[in-house]
């Protein structure tokens, strides 16, 4: 590699090693610009109105981060090279005819993760986050069969080879030997000169302070701030995040983190005087249902349709005649049902919300880790379980997703239903990547409710659609209602290709999902069934939500309700309300389950209530918990970023109104103390099972 590697002398070795280390650093940090510069160009909204001199900061500050990665991982190989100058040469000319492979290495990382930072930011509106572990977490096969699918493999493969080869020949351009001897007083200033400006770089700054994630923070604008992280930063702060959702061994970890001293604390901020011990705390995070006399004379079935990527914006431009993305579930959200058209999902993935739907946890994941072993009193299901229901959650894709088959068995559902199942009593039935058409999981619903009815069973069942994901396919034999994407105008953030099918993929599943409740009216179900449906998140890739004024269009769902005339007990639906994931359990036990003790989560959706809130699990502005109601929002609670409305949008404010920090204050409490619940019974099983 180096011909005259044999005659240079252990200094000049040191020297030439030094010399590429700071080129490739400076090349790497000017890469990572340009990657900056791309993502600012192409995904900027129309409605970004923010001073220059805060992109400008959001650049300077990128940079210094990008200067503190690539310190970070080639300022090693320098440390090494200077531990090895008093050691025979041929030690030092050794670690340098390694050193190319390692660069080689380095900057097929970095560049690999601008590339995907580049992806995942068009795909979540946002740099990478935790849920990119997901790869190896969701179907990894699957996961791979859609990245080659939906994205340019081949030519990003040649882009990351081309800017490697481009980034290592720079490095090397201009390749020289310094033979001129500067003397051991000078030598060692170079020395030092050079390890103190590593050691500055690595840690952002020579203050007291280093650079941190709170640095990231240069506009009020989301978006500016997403600038920020590059794809390496980006990919560890989602690793932080990850191990801050680790359980640790503290249970009152999360009281602390939003301010409360214990949980006692807390229940004081909502107005639980009773509440003065822990004991105390958990018996007043137990509720009993209302008295429903009907539903111990007739005990109606219970289903919950959970949708993939059932975003509420889209609806925005629905249109029957020319746009439809309804199909035949039109007639229940428009008439016959109740739809709740300012809701969130309680997570931005399909396994957060899961988790957050069915055990109200903001810990997530929590059955993938070693506390899922054990059955926790916030599952939504095990009310049901006691009151005497079979148990059902039936997905059109793998029980072997994420675990489900083994985690759901354990918090109250009698069977774990999928794909494999469905093919059993269908053989026909067809599907994608993911698993199999919607059509066929309702078919399968419509013949276990119908079962129930002849076995006089009480039936409670959980769905989870797979359709509307990555790669958006229809079925060969489904013609799609007309469709228009150009509809959306200048909210598409896609190819008008891409937006057509994403919107088939849309007007399917929910087509599918009203020919499913049409069965069920047309078969006398409908008058003892109470029926929910929600997305799991928001509808992927169609639409840009770059900042915070949009917050309930980014994590904004659907809810429709269906509660039988004969079991709303008087209530009237608050369609009006701000809702999240957290009221739906609530509202249904409310109207299916009397004098039941459930886990104390949200509210009953049929019944008023003063200054209602959407409250979630989401991270937004670099923290955990979105809140937003009439008075406004608050983001990342711990340490909240407050929100007015400015008409239909949201604003960010540094003074925020009292009714807003009152309410954000008892959004904080409630999510301190779900923490500690979740945490406290985590910790106490593993306790039990290291016994």
């Amino acid at each position: 590699m180096y011909n005259d590697s044999v005659t240079l002398s252990r200094w000049q070795h040191w020297r030439e090693l030094n010399r590429q280390l700071w080129r490739l650093g400076l090349v790497g940090v000017a890469s990572l610009t340009l990657m900056r510069v791309l993502l600012w160009q192409l995904n900027a909204p129309s409605t970004l109105d923010v001073p220059t001199g805060e992109i400008w900061q959001a650049f300077w500050m990128g940079m210094r981060f990008d200067a503190k990665i690539m310190a970070v991982l080639l300022g090693p190989w320098l440390i090494v090279a200077t531990a090895l100058l008093p050691f025979p040469r041929i030690l030092l000319a050794g670690w340098r005819r390694l050193w190319l492979v390692w660069a080689i290495a380095i900057m097929v990382l970095v560049n690999l993760l601008a590339l995907i930072n580049h992806f995942f930011f068009n795909f979540y509106q946002g740099p990478i986050n935790s849920l990119i572990f997901g790869l190896f977490e969701d179907d990894t096969q699957a996961v791979l069969e859609t990245i080659w699918s939906d994205y340019p493999f081949i030519p990003l493969l040649i882009a990351l080879i081309g800017m490697t080869g481009t980034q290592i020949a720079l490095m090397r351009r201009g390749r020289r030997h310094a033979r001129r001897r500067l003397g051991w007083r000078r030598a060692t200033l170079v020395v030092i000169a050079s390890w103190v400006a590593l050691i500055g770089l690595g840690r952002g700054t020579l203050g007291t302070f280093p650079l941190r994630e709170m640095h990231m923070s240069v506009s009020a604008n989301a978006f500016v701030n997403d600038l920020v992280p590059s794809g390496p930063e980006a990919l560890y702060l989602a690793w932080k995040e990850r191990q801050a959702n680790r359980i640790g061994d503290d249970p009152q970890s999360g009281l602390a983190r939003y301010g409360f001293s214990s949980p006692m604390a807390a229940a004081e901020a909502l107005g639980w005087p009773q509440a003065n011990s822990p004991q105390a705390v958990l018996d007043h995070m137990i509720e009993t249902t209302p008295t429903l006399p009907i539903a111990k004379e007739e005990p109606p079935h219970v289903v919950l349709s959970v949708m993939e990527s059932w975003g509420r914006h889209p609806l925005d431009f629905d249109d029957a005649e020319y746009n439809d993305l309804l199909g035949r579930l039109r007639p229940w959200v428009k008439e016959k049902a109740d739809f709740f058209p300012h809701a969130l999902s309680s997570g931005n993935g399909t396994h957060p919300s899961l988790e957050g739907l069915l055990f109200d946890t903001p810990i997530s994941p929590l059955t993938q880790s070693r506390y899922g072993y054990r059955q926790y009193s916030t599952s939504t299901v095990l009310p049901y379980e006691r009151a005497g229901y079979h148990t059902v959650f039936l997905t059109a894709g793998s029980t072997q997703w994420r675990d489900l088959d083994d985690a759901l068995m354990r918090q109250g559902f009698d069977d774990v239903l999928g794909e494999s199942a469905i093919r059993e009593r269908f053989p026909a039935a067809k599907g994608s990547t993911w698993g199999l058409y919607d059509e066929w999981m309702f078919r399968y619903a419509e013949e276990l409710l119908q079962q129930a009815e002849a076995n006089d069973e009480k039936l409670m069942l959980v769905m989870l659609s797979i359709t509307n994901h990555p790669p958006y396919r229809i079925p060969e034999h489904y013609d799609p209602a007309p469709l228009n994407v150009s509809r959306l105008g200048d909210e598409l953030a896609v190819s008008t290709e891409l937006g057509t099918s994403i919107l088939e993929t849309y007007q399917y599943a929910n087509d599918s999902m009203g020919r499913f409740l049409n069965h069920l009216e047309a078969d006398g179900l409908m008058d003892h069934t109470l029926f929910a449906a929600t997305g799991d998140h928001n509808t992927r890739s169609l639409i840009q939500y770059p900042d915070g004024h949009d917050l309930f269009d980014q994590f904004g769902v659907p809810i429709l309700m269906w509660i039988p005339p004969a079991y709303r007990n008087g209530g009237e639906a608050q369609v009006d309300d701000w809702t999240s994931h957290r009221d739906i359990f609530p509202t249904l036990w409310a109207h299916s389950l009397s004098n039941a003790q459930v886990p104390w989560m949200g509210r009953d959706l049929y019944t008023p209530q003063a200054a209602p809130m959407a409250l979630t699990f989401n991270r937004q502005d670099g923290g955990r918990g979105v809140m937003v109601s009439d008075a406004g929002a608050a983001t990342r609670l711990a340490d909240p970023t407050y929100y007015r409305w400015s008409g239909d949008a949201l604003q960010s404010v540094a003074s925020p109104s009292r009714a807003l920090e009152e309410q954000t204050q008892r959004a904080r409490a409630r999510m301190a103390l779900e923490d500690w619940r979740i945490r406290r019974e985590a910790l106490q099983a593993d306790a039990g099972a290291a016994d």
